[in-house]
């Protein structure tokens, strides 16, 4: 039989980055030998003592987890035992939609699998795409999984805008530095990581090659990166430096002509004003469905896409209408926030780990 391997995330200094986060956000954090992991109503989470935690499970992860839950249930439960919850088949769908949101926000730190929850919702947990928080889909047609992702996102969407994030956020980016900076000696068990918590890629790149990188963000713009922004586009990405060393999920520059996917499948449709030119210009490729004009589909596909193979280079694509094109499609900016979800859905572009 062979033994789970203690949590990375066990020791004294983490410990202390949580209790630090949570007393920013208003909690006191306790350890008791009655239970995993609870909250009483009134400001205080229990943490299992050491003792009863499973030995690959650790406070900080647990704190994390809470968090995560009291962000999930709002505001109103933030005075209930337990967030309101309690353990019964009723409130699965509450626990599941914790789980995309505590991998949603770990992830842009490197976090998400050390994050982990407890038993028994591990394996949902490990089950996740690579984007918690995916929109394609809904669910699969399951109906329930479908309300559970919307009450993901909208809780993601109120943590981006809460009081809470800077906290949170700052506690996940000090924790993935202590767990780096052994790793950096040789002692580490999960290898170098990049500063803003992804393992490092292509050691001939760097930030300042990379597509994802973009200068902007509130007050003075500043270079950050695309890969790191909430996925909900609410909220900026994390500062970089240029030769900052790359990270796995670099990616070259993007060339329109190799990658199409603003006009494959990552979009269902292009609606156009009535006094867009190309209504005119292309009536052919125009449909109208009650009061919106959209860009005609083949399949799945904008229609105006022309796709060429070359042998030993692969595919190519280009727009036959692309002098023509319309206003949405000319507005559309190839490396922007946009451009990078884009490529995400249609399998391009890195996702999660």
């Amino acid at each position: 039989m062979q033994l789970a391997a203690p949590s990375p995330l066990a020791t004294p200094a983490i410990d202390e980055i949580w209790r630090v986060a949570a007393a920013r956000v208003g909690f006191s954090i306790t350890r008791t030998d009655d239970a995993y992991a609870t909250s009483n109503g009134a400001g205080v989470i229990a943490i299992g003592a050491s003792q009863t935690l499973d030995v690959d499970d650790a406070c900080a992860q647990l704190v994390f987890h809470e968090l995560c839950h009291a962000i999930t249930q709002g505001e109103a439960a933030l005075q209930l035992p337990d967030w309101g919850l309690e353990n019964v088949p009723e409130h699965t769908p509450r626990e599941h939609a914790c789980l995309r949101v505590q991998a949603h926000i770990a992830d842009r730190f490197g976090l998400r699998a050390l994050m982990a929850p407890t038993t028994p919702y591990r394996a949902y947990y490990a089950a996740l795409p690579g984007d918690p928080l995916q929109e394609l889909g809904d669910g699969g047609g399951d109906p329930a999984e479908a309300a559970v992702m919307r009450a993901a996102r909208e809780a993601a969407t109120r943590f981006d805008r809460s009081s809470w994030r800077a906290p949170v956020e700052e506690a996940l980016a000090a924790t993935a530095a202590l767990i780096a900076a052994p790793a950096a000696t040789g002692t580490g068990a999960r290898g170098d990581l990049h500063p803003l918590g992804f393992a490092l890629g292509p050691s001939d790149q760097s930030c300042g090659t990379c597509a994802w990188r973009y200068v902007g963000g509130r007050g003075t713009p500043v270079a950050r990166c695309r890969q790191s922004a909430p996925a909900n586009g609410v909220g900026d990405g994390a500062r970089v430096a240029h030769d900052t060393p790359a990270c796995a999920r670099w990616e070259p520059p993007v060339d329109c002509r190799t990658c199409g996917a603003c006009c494959r499948e990552a979009y269902h449709s292009v609606t156009v004003s009535v006094r867009d030119p190309v209504v005119w210009q292309e009536p052919a490729l125009i449909e109208r469905h009650g009061h919106r004009f959209e860009i005609r589909r083949e399949g799945a596909r904008c229609a105006a896409l022309r796709v060429e193979v070359a042998e030993g280079a692969g595919r190519r694509y280009g727009c036959t209408i692309y002098e023509n094109r319309p206003r949405p499609c000319r507005e559309f900016a190839a490396g922007g926030r946009h451009c990078l979800d884009a490529r995400r859905r249609v399998g391009l572009s890195a996702r999660p780990a």
